[in-house]
């Protein structure tokens, strides 16, 4: 098995650091880097290849589902996922055309882990 190169987004450091130490014991599995704003991800894009991006969708200045969006467009064989802690309609529609998948927040390690490896 390759290892997959996986984007997490979320405004929340602590979030980030969370699924870090969460699934720190698939570092063989899994390629993981960390952004804490949707222009951030789109930087790390620009300069890195990603096989899978998993973003919170309700963040400020730009949210998930935008980033979703553009990384859709510009990314299209980028595996999409919206994670969120909002599981509201709206908020579920809104990421619907951009992500591939929707997980709620918070979920542990293996339904986070086997949703990646199963992409």
């Amino acid at each position: 098995m390759s290892l997959k190169r996986v984007l997490f987004v979320d405004d929340e450091q602590r979030v980030l650091d969370a699924i870090q130490r969460m699934l720190r014991p698939y570092r063989g599995e899994l390629e993981m880097a960390f952004a804490s704003s949707g222009e951030e991800a789109l930087r790390l894009f620009a300069e890195n290849k990603f096989d899978i991006i998993v973003s919170d969708i309700r963040m400020p200045r730009m949210d998930g589902a935008e980033l979703l969006g553009r990384i859709k467009k510009d990314y299209p064989d980028t595996i999409r996922f919206a994670l969120s802690g909002q599981s509201d309609q709206e908020t579920w529609m809104r990421s619907l055309g951009s992500a591939h998948q929707f997980i709620s927040k918070p979920c542990n390690a293996e339904t986070l882990r086997a949703a990646i490896i199963q992409a």
